[in-house]
């Protein structure tokens, strides 16, 4: 029957657990190593001179047969393990561009997380899924294109290609290509989503527009990241003698529309580029890989040396050394070789590795002076429309200073003066969820239950209608000496009543405080809009809990303390708290806590968390006395009375 089941062209599942067939459920790419096998967690304890050190002498090696596998197993892309287990700490192709024009200096961290864990990274914007639909589509077309010039053309879509002369780059063409008058060749594919009707005139007027018009014909620009992507696409598979750049578009009636150009190998662009990627992924892709640097948490210096010593190896200043922007940065100055920049460009403005990773000192992407005009101008042409506004009941005017309420079901102005609602300024919320006192007061939406006695498919008759509310803060249930045995066992998990009683304990302590809602309304994404600033205990959905609020924060920003963080943000914990924002989060920032040791403390910390927020502390802060934190949650709640954690 094994041997049926096994020359069937689907694999049975069962057969893994036989092994005399088990072998053929294992990529053979498994024991190709990894660049992320380099990570040691004793390097978690160096500092970054000492962690750059390792960086500079690190090797790789490659072999052909191992490129071959890879690139046999990684053919499926992202629908397999491997081909992010192989992309990890390894330059793609599509970041080329943007590490080669980074500063090493001040490297984009966004960059870097992307390099180091792009299971976890993964772009979804509008343009990217518009891209994803019609690759395949765009594919077909220029197939069809080419086999009508070309003798005997073929397309064959591919794997992830690992650079055999410089192993820590890989590249992934959309296709390879062969014919009989042209030999081998690859292939990329844009599908932008600013080329709207297939009009590549105005496409290319477009400030972001990967082609120029030179000489009446349009042209991929060598400045723009696509040259880069394309170039490396080359000279990771030296077989390939070029690669057709195609750009597409779709018009009204799904007619594809063209434009493709024959890129060849660049010796030049490449021997100009390498270099600068090698220098990138050694000073900052490696600190990562092998220490976590970016994603570690960060640790206060030891005390300054009395006798002047600088920098993080505490050695005394010379004549190279840079100033850290941060004015309270603890290390202040450094010198460049201990942080290898010697043939690097420095900022104006420059913060060292260690300020750099604080959520005031990353590199964000602001909105113009033009863009917040223009939404300004939005915003109050949507109250002029208005016959009247806010609770004085007048009509604005362009001049006034508005403050709008988020919610959808306002029936009180939608605009408000700061001065009629006793404001000075605005509220941190006031662009995300912020809404006016009455809608505030009416924060319990009524639920209608009805009732029919009808057996009609085609009429309903109504005969009971029962109006209700639902408090989302209230308690689940009584907690039982079952419950206090789970708080009080050191490894026990706890559950969502137990979280919820001690939210509602919070709320008591500090009424203004808006969250500390039920966690089981994250499961089904039916968190009410938090109105002010908030606290929340999150359940993640893999047997996790953590806290994230708002206080303090400026509008749209909402901080997150983990005691189990583990180096990147989770898709659903930002989705859920989008859901408390209203979709308006502009960014979700995680803030160095202490950690739990084993695994089933988190919820223990997540409320102690959420504790010192309601109590005005930073749990930043805070280190807690771990034996004595289940007793003391176990007394809170037995006295329905929460305090401070017992902390040093």
């Amino acid at each position: 029957m094994f041997t049926k089941l096994g020359n069937c062209k689907t694999k049975a599942v069962a057969l893994s657990l036989i092994p005399a067939y088990a072998d053929q459920f294992v990529a053979k790419s498994r024991a190709v190593p990894v660049v992320t096998d380099l990570f040691n967690t004793e390097n978690l304890d160096m500092n970054f001179p000492e962690l750059l050190k390792l960086c500079l002498n690190v090797n790789l090696d490659i072999s052909d047969e191992q490129i071959r596998q890879v690139e046999k197993d990684t053919r499926s892309q992202a629908k397999g393990s491997g081909f992010f287990r192989h992309r990890a700490g390894r330059i793609g192709a599509s970041v080329s561009g943007v590490a080669f024009h980074s500063n090493l200096a001040q490297p984009p961290q966004s960059c870097i997380k992307s390099v180091c864990y792009p299971n976890l990274y993964k772009l979804n914007t509008k343009a990217i899924k518009h891209g994803c639909r019609y690759e395949e589509f765009a594919i077909k077309a220029y197939e069809a294109k080419m086999k009508s010039i070309h003798k005997n053309f073929s397309v064959t879509r591919c794997g992830l290609f690992i650079n055999k002369e410089h192993p820590f780059l890989h590249a992934t063409p959309d296709f390879l290509t062969q014919c009989d008058c042209c030999g081998l060749g690859c292939g990329e594919v844009k599908n932008p989503l600013t080329l709207e009707n297939g009009d590549f005139e105005k496409y290319a007027t477009h400030k972001h527009s990967c082609l120029e018009k030179k000489d009446d014909k349009f042209a991929l620009k060598r400045t723009h990241d696509y040259y880069y992507q394309v170039q490396q696409q080359l000279f990771t598979l030296p077989e390939r003698k070029h690669n057709d750049f195609v750009v597409c578009g779709v018009d009204a009636a799904g007619n594809a529309h063209l434009f493709t150009e024959r890129i060849l190998p660049d010796t030049q662009h490449w021997d100009r580029v390498v270099p600068k990627l090698e220098l990138f992924w050694r000073l900052c892709i490696l600190p990562e890989i092998l220490g976590r640097w970016y994603t570690r948490r960060l640790t206060a210096p030891v005390k300054m040396p009395e006798d002047g010593g600088i920098c993080f190896c505490r050695a005394q200043p010379d004549k190279n050394i840079i100033t850290c922007s941060n004015s309270e940065c603890p290390y202040k100055d450094f010198h460049i070789s201990c942080l290898g920049l010697e043939s690097v460009t420095l900022p104006k403005t420059w913060y060292c590795p260690h300020c750099s990773r604080l959520p005031q000192f990353k590199r964000k992407r602001g909105k113009s002076h033009a863009q917040h005009k223009n939404q300004q101008n939005a915003f109050n042409e949507k109250a002029l429309l208005r016959d009247k506004v806010c609770v004085c009941e007048v009509k604005a005017t362009s001049n006034d200073r508005l403050l709008e309420c988020h919610s959808q079901r306002c029936r009180n102005g939608k605009f408000f003066h700061l001065g009629c609602l006793g404001l000075k300024r605005m509220p941190n919320n006031s662009k995300t969820a912020w809404q006016c006192p009455a809608c505030r007061k009416s924060k319990f939406q009524p639920t209608i239950c009805t009732s029919s006695s009808s057996e009609s498919e085609n009429e309903v008759e109504f005969v009971k209608k029962t109006v209700g509310s639902i408090d989302k803060t209230s308690v689940l249930a009584n907690l039982t000496s079952t419950d206090f045995d789970i708080i009080n066992d050191q490894n026990g998990w706890l559950d969502c009543s137990i979280i919820q009683q001690a939210q509602v304990l919070l709320q008591q302590h500090n009424p203004l405080i808006d969250g500390l809602q039920r966690p089981t309304l994250n499961r089904v994404r039916n968190f009410d809009i938090a109105s002010g600033e908030f606290i929340q205990i999150l359940h993640t959905g893999t047997d996790h809990w953590l806290c994230i609020s708002s206080i303090g924060c400026s509008p749209g920003v909402v901080h997150l303390f983990d005691s189990f963080y583990n180096d990147v943000i989770l898709t659903e914990v930002e989705e859920k708290t989008q859901d408390l924002l209203s979709g308006k989060q502009v960014d979700l920032v995680y803030l160095p806590v202490q950690q739990q040791t084993n695994g089933s403390d988190c919820g223990v910390f997540a409320i102690a968390f959420a504790t010192c927020l309601a109590f005005g502390e930073n749990p930043a802060h805070m280190t807690f006395d771990v034996p004595k934190m289940r007793p003391h949650l176990a007394t809170c709640l037995q006295e329905k009375n929460i305090c401070l954690f017992p902390h040093f």
